[in-house]
């Protein structure tokens, strides 16, 4: 996924891409396709639609499934001449179309309501408002001159005007609707062109009972519903121990696991810890060579943890509430480690912690 613009495209608002657009889109794709979703941005906050091709110089789009562009806002507020507009989007678009798959559908995403922007509330926004609909009048012509490009209106239920809060332009909530409004556009011709193509998944892998726990050392499974993803994780990255580690009000704790765990995924400098307060996977090939690691009790004592590799686990508002991983007294090379699998894994757990609560 590729999402290219400025402004909203950008995150105006929060302070984190896992609050904006990037995240809101990657999480509502992944619901309802039940894969990962890798989220590539592009994005200048005070960009222009004329600068955008510089901004892919050097990208490779060749693997791209779907672009999502978002831009208006900036042309809107300059007044850009309407024929300047369609001519660089036309060029913007065929030049997407070109460096992509033909299976890659590119979605042009409505200029939202200038005023529906606290700090763009003002006589100025009204002004822009209006240009933004001249603009978007072009955008719709040209998407129509293009076979893979689809103009996508920004519906009613998908404009918050939010509270006006200093220094901000949007929050969360605003992200996440147009994310959920994207995915619902998005998600069929993405399991279409997956369909078309083949899941790419190899062969099935056969789950296996874990294996027997060592005497003494306590197992943590707390739910067996979540046993046979442990056990595949387990069996798939070939390593002592899995588990799945979730935080809540009293630290962390483990849900479920498989293989033996000693008490390092719920100690509050472990790997488990680091995993839930960063971004994207966590891949330690050798813990003793790591200054963050080695030394620690769980690594020169039982479980003997060596190497590690942990996802994290968001809720639906996109918060990391706990830990996917797999551990081995064994190094290995991190260059081996399938994050993708990894992360369908973690995306598993994810997607049974959601049907629980509803």
């Amino acid at each position: 996924m590729l999402i290219l613009g400025g402004g909203p495209a950008a995150g105006w608002g929060v302070t984190s891409h896992d609050l904006a657009l990037p995240g809101s889109l990657a999480r509502a794709l992944s619901t309802r396709t039940g894969r990962g979703t890798d989220v590539t941005l592009v994005a200048d906050p005070f960009g222009l639609l004329d600068e955008l091709p510089n901004l892919l110089i050097g990208q490779d789009l060749s693997r791209i499934n779907a672009v999502v562009v978002f831009v208006g806002v900036n042309d809107a507020l300059n007044l850009t001449a309407e024929k300047a507009w369609e001519r660089n989007m036309g060029l913007l678009l065929r030049a997407l179309e070109r460096e992509t798959s033909n299976e890659t559908s590119v979605y042009v995403m409505d200029i939202q309501p200038i005023r529906s922007i606290p700090v763009f509330d003002s006589l100025l926004g009204s002004i822009a408002n209006a240009h933004a609909r001249r603009l978007t009048a072009r955008t719709e012509r040209v998407c129509r001159s293009i076979r893979r490009a689809v103009y996508l209106p920004l519906i009613e239920k998908t404009i918050l005007v939010s509270a006006p809060v200093s220094g901000r332009y949007r929050n969360s909530s605003d992200y996440r609707l147009w994310g959920e409004f994207l995915a619902g556009e998005m998600a069929a011709r993405l399991d279409l062109a997956h369909d078309r193509h083949g899941s790419n998944m190899g062969s099935p892998v056969q789950i296996t009972a874990p294996p027997e726990v060592e005497a003494g050392v306590e197992s943590y499974v707390r739910e067996t519903r979540f046993d046979p993803i442990l056990a595949l994780a387990q069996q798939s990255f070939g390593t002592e121990s899995a588990a799945f580690v979730l935080r809540d009000h009293s630290g962390l704790r483990v849900v479920a696991s498989a293989g033996a765990t000693g008490d390092n995924p719920t100690r509050s400098d472990s790997m488990s810890a680091t995993v839930v307060i960063q971004p994207g996977a966590l891949v330690v090939g050798d813990t003793e060579t790591d200054e963050r690691f080695r030394g620690k009790p769980y690594v020169l004592g039982a479980p003997f943890m060596r190497f590690f590799a942990g996802f994290p686990i968001e809720s639906p508002l996109g918060e990391r509430i706990g830990v996917l991983c797999v551990f081995d007294p064994q190094p290995r090379s991190r260059a081996d480690t399938d994050i993708v699998l990894l992360r369908q894994l973690a995306l598993m757990i994810q997607n049974e912690l959601q049907a629980i609560r509803s």
